[in-house]
């Protein structure tokens, strides 16, 4: 468990979410070539978008539950390879059906790597850097993303973008295919696909969790998303400013993914921390829009994404330290909270957001500010977890 070979580890898997984030939040920029030369509508590309998350809604829980039955390298290998291919064979999409099927394995590749991610931490980390270490793997999620959004548009067309992407994927699987290895002691392998599901349901702090994500990536998913129109429908805003704040929102997100673990690992408050960000991030996000368009609105926003940005690596180190979950059943238990989430990032969007911007978006950001302050009524009732560190 001591192994200093762990923060390789950690780096590998570092490496490998980067880039399966990369590979589907490269995509916005390049809808205007794939409009012209596909001849893509607005509906098409938007169901592009949501393909990936689709995807991993479907293959997060069993992704998770065969990490537990063959164990995360093999797994995680497995889920890499698959998105290297699928990724790079959109290159060659010649109209909208194939070029979505790509798109949905790509993101059912990132529903086999990043449910294991949390048993990868538990197997691999003392409790005392849990946290820490979720938070350097979350960080990279929104590391991804932002590097998609701004240099998806320099290449120097949407088959080059796949072409790329799919080869820089291919390459940390290689890294991960060479020098990733069991943990100390040969790791939390052979249990049985029912067994570990049924372990993750039996949970009511799974339960709890998986609520959690589900309010967390609905509520920033909309937000972000959200908040890129609203400034330049209601404040006549750039469509490049309009994104640089939206991206923002993430990079401060990636700030308190490395921020908030650390003092909880310390402390030994992650019910605490998790509160914390729930209770402050929905009024500083919501005070972002209501605010008059200015500096306050950036700083709002940064400062909102910072807080926010506590509560995924917090969520997600829960399952290996929960004495009816540990390590041996985490990738089930992450694998349910997981699609939750993606399920969120749906359907909060689609059936509440969208609807309610469709009146006004002062109610709308009113409610996503409320979103965010409910994940407290879900972290309340979690059981307490985490060691408080002596000062020695």
């Amino acid at each position: 468990m001591g192994s200093s070979y762990r923060w390789v580890i950690l780096g590998l898997a570092w490496l490998v979410i980067f880039f399966v984030n990369y590979g589907w939040y490269v995509l916005p920029p390049l809808e205007e070539g794939l409009s012209s030369s596909l001849g893509l509508s607005t509906g098409q590309l938007y169901l592009l978008l949501t393909a990936p998350t689709l995807a991993a809604a479907l293959v997060s829980l069993p992704g998770g539950a065969v990490g537990d039955r063959l164990g995360v390298r093999r797994t995680v290998l497995v889920g890499i390879l698959v998105g290297s291919l699928v990724g790079s064979l959109r290159a060659l999409s010649p109209g909208f059906l194939p070029l979505w099927l790509l798109t949905f394995l790509v993101g059912a590749s990132m529903g086999l790597v990043v449910p294991n991610l949390p048993k990868l931490v538990g197997e691999w980390f003392p409790e005392g850097e849990t946290g820490a270490a979720s938070g350097i793997y979350v960080s990279s999620m929104g590391l991804g993303i932002s590097a998609g959004l701004f240099t998806g548009a320099l290449f120097p067309s949407w088959r080059w973008a796949f072409l790329l992407t799919g080869v820089g994927m291919f390459f940390s699987s290689l890294l991960w295919l060479f020098l990733a290895r069991e943990p100390p002691g040969g790791g939390h392998r052979g249990v049985p696909l029912r067994e570990s599901l049924a372990r993750a349901m039996r949970s009511r702090n799974v339960w709890l969790l998986a609520a959690a994500q589900f309010l967390f990536l609905g509520g920033f998913v909309s937000y972000t998303g959200g908040l890129t129109h609203a400034v330049q429908e209601v404040f006549g805003v750039e469509a490049e400013e309009a994104g640089a704040l939206s991206a923002l929102a993430v990079v401060g997100m990636v700030v308190g993914n490395l921020l908030w673990p650390p003092l909880a690992d310390r402390t030994g408050r992650f019910r605490g921390f998790l509160l914390l960000c729930a209770l402050t991030s929905g009024p500083l996000l919501a005070l972002a829009w209501f605010s008059a368009y200015g500096l306050p609105t950036w700083i709002l926003v940064f400062a909102g994404g910072v807080m926010a940005g506590g509560m995924p690596p917090l969520l997600l180190a829960y399952p290996p330290l929960l004495p009816e979950v540990g390590p041996r059943y985490s990738g089930g238990a992450s694998g349910l909270i997981l699609t939750s989430g993606n399920l969120g990032g749906m359907a909060v969007t689609l059936a509440l957001f969208h609807p309610l911007s469709e009146r006004g978006y002062d109610p709308a950001f009113l409610f996503l500010g409320a979103v965010f302050c409910a994940i407290a009524l879900f972290s309340l009732p979690l059981s307490r977890v985490g060691k408080r560190r002596s000062r020695s």
